[in-house]
């Protein structure tokens, strides 16, 4: 046998899911937000004992960066982004996106935006490549004057800047902090990416773009009906074809930019912010312009004009909500579908935003515009609620009436508990919503204490989805995408343990076009077995940046042969002999987390025979790891007999269950794309109060289906006590999964006395 590097060939920003990377060295490698990266690989040559080799698919990972003004953005596989505030403040900020690049800019530094501030700065995706998680700048001043750090402190002392500027109404005009006259990153980026721009003063002359010789002048207009002093970034496209000319973020400086273009049909878009004292925003308004640029014509002349936003963005919902967030999204296409002018603006301190109404339909390319708001009930309600919704406008248009009044025939109700085995846990969420024309989203974090309960409405245009993001301490969870269901009711669960090694699995309703990357199959005579290090029992998982996992192995055998063993990797993919073999696959992982204290140490065996696959047994739109190391669709790919077990754990939100009378209902099937599996007749639960030295096998009772109630008393003598749980699943076809969790819950302590922990 022979093992090799994977080799993805999906284009990007395709929604994958499924697998995840392997790691070395304890260090996993990033996984997806949106998107579960391929596998890696356990290349070596044949003749050398293997080692794992890191081979996360760079299209397909998820990073974090503290920008330079402190706000931390998390961007996904397919471009989404969540934005979490400095401590202390909003988070206002726009967004432009261009090809690859996501750009994050906080509202604070638009007026020295390619001036004092390089745009660079703000480019997330650049900075996630390469590899930051905190932006290092590189400053320039006069006169003595310094910086403060990057981060929170730079964007504290930003916003007093910005108040001062605007009470004496010249935001932007001067140096930064009495005499910087330069902020750029101090990391080399790919592609040169983060190169400083030309200077804003300067006729912007765009050297690669074919026939770039017709001038266009573009003024932007205050409120005043005057050109807006200081720096403001605009968007400008040809919607012919957005590769002629494409530029998201040209500076007007005094209301005034330059740029020499193409001739054809153009698309200009600005997002202008108003700033109290304190250098929070009073408002923001989108104005928009469509214009030709003749063939031949020597002097094109666009105004864009902010008083011709005048609609405000409002929202009625059937339950009193106080806005938290608001997230405008403008998507300008070309004739050819492609993204010109992509953009959008996000607010939490509930300034209001005024948009510019379409006179008529755009007649060239398209033009979509939605409006999403996450909403919370009153401060004093009986139960706290909240509101998610995303709506959009008729196509081609910005609607004359920016209220959305909102319906319960609209809402989906997901009564959901965020479980904590650490009381009062700092967590936030945020929920990404997607209209079918969209392939990423955004969302700004909402802080909380755990654990809670909250029942949650969800609603949207038709043809919504969703997912969930979840940050626990520095751990960072999510969902897989799911198709929003208006008038169904659910309840969800976030981080009720245990917290296990498994396998994602597609929500119910998924996309069938969305791609699914297989985590335990069979192609021909490639084994893909690739393991999601950390899941709660409703399937949502651990994102492995930052990773808590401390020491990991990972064995696989056939037989008496030792395929692969080795340590800091959660699974990979080998080539094997074409027969039919048993194979046995040993998993041990501990995690070190003072935000956790229960399920930090697990080990779990799966055993299940594996055959040459000639035939397809998963979905259509799933791709799976060949020999070549390569992805490439489905054909001849089959799910392994992989057991996996469900747990539903009797504990309370805080991850505590009474001594006395206990139960476990664990349910167990197979990996997702098993065809014709075999059902699970077999379980057996056992129970340990003093760190796995001794189990207590729990009466097993059937409940059909693949599931079994196990029932147990606990001693009066565990009080204030971890229990630790082994369960083991067995198929008709004799394959099997045994899993042990240490500490898998506590059993809650007697009255006065404090909980001790495991033994």
């Amino acid at each position: 046998m022979w093992y090799r590097r994977i080799r993805r060939t999906a284009a990007r920003g395709t929604g994958a899911r499924g697998a995840r990377a392997l790691a070395t060295g304890c260090v996993l490698a990033a996984l997806g937000l949106a998107a579960g990266p391929a596998p890696g690989a356990l290349a070596a040559p044949a003749e050398r004992t293997p080692t794992a080799v890191a081979s996360p698919a760079p299209d397909a990972t998820a990073h974090t960066v503290t920008l330079v003004t402190g706000e931390r953005v998390t961007l996904g596989a397919d471009g989404s982004v969540v934005v979490a505030p400095r401590p202390g403040a909003e988070a206002d900020y726009v967004t432009r996106r261009s090809d690859n690049d996501v750009f994050v800019i906080p509202l604070t530094a638009l007026p020295y935006l390619g001036r004092t501030l390089d745009p660079a700065l703000f480019n997330v995706s650049a900075l996630a490549e390469a590899g930051v998680t905190t932006t290092p700048v590189r400053v320039e001043a006069e006169g003595g004057a310094t910086a403060p750090p990057s981060g929170p402190a730079f964007g504290a002392a930003l916003a007093r800047q910005v108040g001062a500027e605007a009470a004496e109404g010249s935001v932007g005009d001067g140096p930064l902090f009495g005499g910087v006259t330069s902020v750029v990153p101090a990391v080399a980026t790919a592609g040169g990416r983060a190169a400083p721009r030309p200077s804003a003063r300067a006729d912007h002359t765009v050297a690669d773009h074919t026939r770039a010789d017709h001038p266009v002048k573009v003024t932007v207009l205050g409120t005043d009906g005057k050109p807006l002093p200081g720096t403001t970034p605009f968007a400008l496209a040809n919607v012919d074809d957005a590769t002629l000319y494409r530029e998201p973020a040209l500076q007007a400086v005094d209301g005034e930019a330059k740029a020499d273009v193409p001739a054809g049909r153009y698309s200009a878009m600005v997002s202008a912010p108003t700033f109290d004292g304190a250098g929070e925003s009073t408002g923001i308004r989108m104005a928009t312009a469509e214009f030709t640029v003749p063939d031949g014509a020597t002097g094109t002349e666009v105004v864009l004009d902010l008083r011709k936003a005048t609609e405000r963005v409002t929202f009625s919902t059937p339950r009193p909500a106080e806005e938290h967030q608001l997230i405008l999204h403008y998507l300008r296409e070309d004739t050819k579908g492609e993204g010109a002018v992509n953009g959008g603006v996000g607010v939490a301190s509930g300034a209001p935003v005024y948009v510019q109404p379409s006179g008529r339909p755009v007649t060239t390319g398209d033009l979509r515009f939605n409006v999403y708001t996450h909403r919370k009930a009153p401060a004093d309600a009986a139960t706290p609620y909240s509101y998610d919704l995303k709506l959009a406008n008729p196509a081609g248009v910005i609607a004359k009436n920016q209220h959305y009044k909102v319906t319960g025939r609209q809402l989906a109700t997901v009564r959901t508990n965020y479980h904590s085995d650490t009381p009062g846990r700092a967590q936030e969420v945020a929920r990404l919503m997607y209209l079918p024309y969209e392939s990423s989203g955004e969302a700004l974090s909402e802080p909380f204490k755990t654990p809670a309960q909250r029942i949650e409405y969800v609603g949207g245009s038709a043809g919504a989805s969703y997912h969930d993001w979840l940050k626990a301490g520095e751990r960072r969870f999510v969902s897989e995408k799911q198709t929003l269901r208006p008038g169904r009711t659910t309840t969800v669960d976030w981080l009720r343990g245990p917290l296990a090694p498994g396998f994602t699995e597609p929500a119910r309703g998924a996309a069938a076009d969305e791609t699914w990357y297989c985590a335990a199959c069979r192609k021909g005579d490639a084994l893909t077995f690739s393991l999601t290090t950390v899941m709660d029992s409703a399937g949502h998982h651990a994102l492995a940046f930052p990773s808590d996992v401390t020491s990991s192995h990972f064995a696989m055998v056939s037989g008496d042969t030792t395929l692969y063993e080795g340590d800091g990797v959660s699974g990979g993919v080998l080539t094997v002999p074409p027969r039919k073999a048993p194979y046995t696959v040993v998993y041990d992982q501990t995690r070190a987390n003072g935000e956790f204290r229960q399920s930090l140490t697990t080990h779990t065996e799966w055993t299940f025979s594996s055959g040459h696959s000639g035939a397809q047994t998963v979905p259509d739109n799933w791709t799976c790891v060949s020999e070549a190391g390569e992805y490439d669709g489905p054909a001849e790919c089959s799910a392994l007999p992989v057991v996996v077990p469900h747990y539903r754990l009797d504990a309370a939100p805080d991850g505590t269950s009474p001594a006395g009378d206990d139960h476990l209902v664990v349910g167990f099937g197979h990996v997702p794309g098993v065809a014709a599996a075999p059902a699970v007749t077999k379980a057996r639960v056992e129970v340990s109060f003093d760190g796995g030295e001794r189990w207590t096998a729990a009466a097993i009772t059937a409940l059909g289906k693949g599931r079994f109630r196990a029932d147990w008393t606990t001693p009066d003598a565990a009080a204030g006590r971890d229990a630790s749980l082994r369960v083991t699943g067995t198929d008709a076809d004799g394959n099997t999964v045994t899993q042990t969790v240490k500490s898998a819950f506590t059993v809650a302590a007697a009255r006065g006395q404090g909980v001790s922990g495991g033994l």
